[in-house]
């Protein structure tokens, strides 16, 4: 099995929310067929896109909708095997997360994702240019 780390941009179309990379869901989906991957994804990402939604609530987005729908992708994640919850309470984590920010990446949420990956994945799928540089630099 391969174990493909999701960035936040990756979950959010599950909760509801747009993006602006191309064709995410499409590709998503033609991923999500292939039995042979499995896709870890931090609390960080959950906390984040928690975070997106109380912004569209206060900009004047219907509540009650955007929370049945978090609600529902949090029970998609939970339920389907194919998705696994990465903890970002750890030494090791603390760590690395700390070795990237050295490196100059100052989101102490991106690192922590990107952390995550490196301990428990194959690979980090992410749109983040600035942070693909600080981990090529950290090998």
């Amino acid at each position: 099995m391969i174990k493909v780390h999701l960035d936040t941009s990756y979950l959010m179309p599950l909760f509801g929310l747009e993006t602006s990379i191309d064709n995410l869901r499409e590709g998503l989906l033609k991923i999500l067929q292939k039995k042979q991957c499995v896709f870890n994804y931090s609390s960080v990402s959950i906390i984040e896109i928690k975070w997106m939604i109380f912004k569209l609530i206060k900009k004047g987005q219907e509540e009650k909708s955007l929370e049945k729908r978090f609600t529902q992708a949090l029970s998609t994640l939970q339920m389907d095997s194919r998705y696994n919850l990465v903890h970002f309470v750890s030494p090791e984590l603390n760590e690395v997360s700390y070795a990237l920010r050295r490196l100059g990446h100052r989101d102490y949420f991106d690192t922590i994702i990107a952390g995550s990956a490196l301990l428990a994945a194959d690979m980090l799928i992410t749109e983040d240019d600035p942070l693909k540089k600080v981990i090529q630099r950290y090998f």
